[in-house]
């Protein structure tokens, strides 16, 4: 149980995400959308909603199960409620097109007091599996590295939701999509604070971050030069270190607020599972942002 809650308010939020996976109040505006979504629409037209669509793929996404037993579980409320069958086909089809994105965050600073106060963002990267056999097979039989898909993250300290992610495939490292992230959270969001890893301690991360008037908490390299051309925002984080130790300095910059992005994806392999299904790399990139989605959503509660 989390330290700032109480047993009440921790049962309640699991509580919370049994209703948030079986959510069908899209039934109520279902017609309305559909018909919004057909307007100059060019060849057939949409039958089901986007908000269903979304219903199906938390469905699958929450209870980790294969698009057949989706069709299932509709077919059986359709016995009750109005609500109809679409064969697993058509689901895979349908949540194949849905572009996972972080949506509306309603951070615990976007009240009218706290609006205008910026966030603070931990960036890290970790791994999906996308094989289910064991460690033990892989290391005697097959020996070759395990493949994996890369998701990488930018967190909201206080909040702890994803505000922005990518995902890759393994062979990618977690600078390249440092970039693209902190500028994506910049647009809507003034932030104070960066906190990362040594694989983001390099020249691009740093001016990007003094273009942005972002102060940088990266773990720099014990064995940084001051001789940093091009770059004097590193240089000024390397004299630092050089002038108060590397242990002093890492106590200044609190720099053990980057484990919380470590908690995330704990809770997030935890709850959703570290595995995808998904066998092809499009379908996996929509698997693990529809993992993220389906986070966001749990942790509003």
């Amino acid at each position: 149980m989390p330290l700032n809650k109480s047993w009440h308010d921790y049962n309640e939020s699991l509580i919370e995400r049994g209703r948030i996976l079986m959510d069908i109040s899209f039934l109520g505006s279902s017609k309305k959308e559909i018909k919004n979504m057909n307007k100059g629409k060019v060849g057939a037209a949409f039958e089901y909603s986007h908000t269903y669509i979304q219903f199906l793929a938390f469905l699958k996404i929450g209870f980790k199960i294969a698009y057949r037993t989706v069709q299932g579980i509709i077919r059986g409320l359709s016995d009750y409620i109005k609500i109809e069958e679409i064969h697993f086909t058509q689901i895979r089809r349908r949540i194949l097109k849905v572009k996972p994105s972080v949506g509306n965050l309603n951070l615990d600073n976007d009240n009218d007091d706290d609006h205008n106060k910026p966030i603070t963002l931990i960036v890290d990267a970790s791994g999906l599996t996308i094989t289910k056999k064991g460690d033990y097979i892989e290391q005697k039989w097959i020996r070759k590295k395990k493949e994996f898909i890369k998701l990488h993250i930018a967190v909201d300290a206080k909040s702890k939701k994803v505000v922005s992610f990518r995902v890759t495939k393994g062979n990618v490292h977690d600078s390249k999509k440092f970039s693209p992230m902190i500028k994506e959270v910049s647009e809507g969001y003034d932030i104070d604070k960066v906190y990362a890893d040594k694989a983001h301690d390099n020249r691009r991360s740093f001016n990007l971050l003094d273009n942005l008037n972002i102060e940088p908490a990266i773990q720099i390299r014990k064995n940084a030069s001051i001789k940093t051309e091009g770059c004097p925002l590193r240089r000024d984080e390397v004299l630092l270190i050089k002038k108060l130790g590397y242990e002093r300095c890492k106590q200044l910059k609190d720099m053990g607020r980057r484990w919380i992005a470590e908690i995330v994806f704990s809770s997030l392999k935890r709850i959703l599972g570290e595995d995808l299904l998904s066998r092809k790399f499009k379908a996996q990139k929509i698997e693990a942002g529809l993992k993220v989605m389906l986070y966001n959503k749990f942790m509003s509660f």
